[in-house]
């Protein structure tokens, strides 16, 4: 007993001196030049990362290629996969080549397995996976994707969808006033325009808050009085909808039931009961616009047809659109407003044709519009700047 009692004694004393040392070297402490983030960019534009905890093979995986030419098609998707290296402090450290000003997503890879950032907040989802976001300034148009804090309200709420009977996730921004009483509404409220905002088949509810940036978009252009203060809504446009399941893992269920989507319009149907339940809950005045991109903007244009005297402006960008939503120019006409169409179309981008078809033929109707193409391809890089011109152009 005498002498297990002293090996025990002798063991407290060798995790005494062993522990603290370990603990010293496995704790998970950024160094303080990253002040509680593991990125920095840089004045050159370059990017430096840092990841501190534990790991052998550590690296950074962003679509870093994006270099502001339209050299490939999927240029700007690709991903870059940067190696880490462990310095003095014990944390592993990575820059990037000098970025052209945009917004990026990464993600670390620790022996060989995805890691979102913990200490970066900004996230957005995409094909199933979490990515990091991290934006570069420098030009004008970057500049808008910076502003740090949000001044309004994005408010995460559902309506119901009586042809599907279901209840539909939507995010709902709110301008920061929107509370506050004026003198130009009724009874001293102040009523607001309103965008209808829809995402893509690979998209969610959250897609245009997150990769989109629009409230960092909007709230700048506010700022700068490019714009009015306005009500944004981005409802979930996803098949096979689940109230307990995350709508951001439905894309390959939107691609086995397109063809269904393209005839029976479900998704205009629920749209409908979607505007009843913003009119209905929110100040929104008579000013009413609906964009979207890709499959989105096909959805855009078909409730501009079904309600012509609604809409003010639609937004088609990347549009995956046919000739089953070209308007009739006695349709708009016998209506009281006059539906602005914008359509934008990258030189790249893998439905070129429609977007150019669908140019020719409101042209061949006489129906006035607005048309654009640029370089680039079906990326959130270009929905970004669509949306720009689209909300300046408003």
């Amino acid at each position: 007993m005498r002498n297990k009692g002293i090996y025990n004694l002798l063991l407290l004393l060798i995790l005494g001196v062993s522990l603290p040392g370990w603990a010293r070297k496995h704790r998970i402490v950024l160094p303080s030049a990253y002040d509680q983030t593991s990125f920095v960019v840089n004045e050159d534009s370059t990017v430096s990362f840092c990841y501190c905890g534990p790991g052998k093979r550590v690296s950074v995986l962003g679509d870093f290629q994006y270099s502001g030419k339209d050299s490939t098609r999927y240029n700007d998707m690709r991903t870059r996969k940067i190696k880490m290296h462990r310095g003095s402090d014990g944390c592993f450290h990575a820059t990037t080549k000098q970025l052209v000003p945009e917004t990026y997503t990464y993600c670390f890879r620790v022996n060989g397995k995805r890691k979102p950032d913990p200490y970066n907040n900004d996230t957005a989802w995409q094909m199933m996976h979490k990515w990091n976001i991290v934006s570069v300034g420098g030009t004008p148009q970057a500049d808008l994707y910076l502003q740090p804090e949000i001044q309004g309200q994005l408010i995460q709420t559902k309506w119901y969808d009586r042809a599907e009977n279901i209840y539909r996730r939507v995010n709902i921004y709110l301008p920061a006033g929107y509370s506050a009483p004026s003198l130009e509404g009724r009874d001293g409220e102040r009523f607001f325009p309103v965008l209808y905002l829809l995402h893509g088949i690979n998209g969610y509810e959250g897609s245009w808050s997150e990769r989109g940036r629009v409230i960092q978009i909007i709230e700048n252009l506010i700022a700068c009085d490019s714009i009015a203060p306005m009500i944004v809504v981005m409802p979930d446009c996803n098949t096979g909808v689940h109230e307990d399941r995350p709508s951001h893992h439905t894309i390959w269920n939107n691609v086995w039931h397109y063809p269904r989507l393209c005839r029976d319009h479900s998704l205009e149907h629920a749209l409908e009961d979607l505007m009843q339940y913003i009119d209905a809950t929110y100040r929104v005045s008579d000013q009413r616009y609906i964009a979207g991109f890709s499959s989105g903007a096909r959805i855009a244009a078909n409730i501009v047809n079904r309600y012509p005297d609604k809409f003010q402006a639609v937004g088609l960008f990347s549009p995956v659109i046919y000739k089953e939503q070209i308007p009739q120019k006695s349709q708009i006409s016998n209506h009281k407003s006059q539906i602005s169409y914008h359509i934008y179309m990258g030189r790249s981008d893998m439905f070129i044709n429609n977007g150019r078809r669908f140019h020719k033929r409101l042209t061949k109707s006489g129906i006035d519009h607005f048309y654009m193409e640029n370089e680039g391809a079906h990326t959130w890089r270009n929905w970004r700047f669509y949306l720009t011109d689209f909300l300046e152009r408003l």
